[in-house]
């Protein structure tokens, strides 16, 4: 399971990763004709979710080493895939939802995976209190 867990670790920090830095570097043209002429979304929301995406790949990264920012990361990914998901929906793009739905469950394996984890993390965090 160990490595099961690593390997989707790796492989999700690539893809979010490839996401941020997608939107970063993208012309504001791109961003309208990808996101904002379909959903309506203004164009500097797109560049600040591609930063989050970028810094949720990059902490993730970081947790191979710490069992927090492992944690900091999923939350922040499932607060974007969840955002992303819904607005596809909304917009009446059921296809185009579909992708950020399957990274959804990719990333709630991930933390089924990583439970212990997260029961040290919130187990320390109500000591602490």
């Amino acid at each position: 399971m160990k490595w099961a867990s690593r390997i989707l670790q790796g492989l999700l920090v690539l893809d979010f990763l490839f996401a941020g830095a997608t939107k970063i570097f993208s012309s504001t043209d791109q961003i309208r004709e990808l996101f904002t002429d379909k959903l309506g979304t203004p164009v500097a929301l797109i560049y600040t979710v591609g930063v989050f995406e970028a810094l949720a790949a990059l902490v993730l990264l970081a947790g191979y080493r710490s069992h927090k920012a492992a944690v900091a990361s999923i939350a922040v990914m499932l607060v974007i895939l969840i955002g992303a998901t819904v607005t596809n929906l909304v917009a009446g793009l059921v296809g185009d939802a579909m992708v950020p739905f399957v990274i959804l469950i990719f990333v709630a394996i991930l933390m089924y995976l990583k439970r212990d984890s997260l029961k040290s993390f919130a187990g320390a965090n109500s000591v602490s209190k």
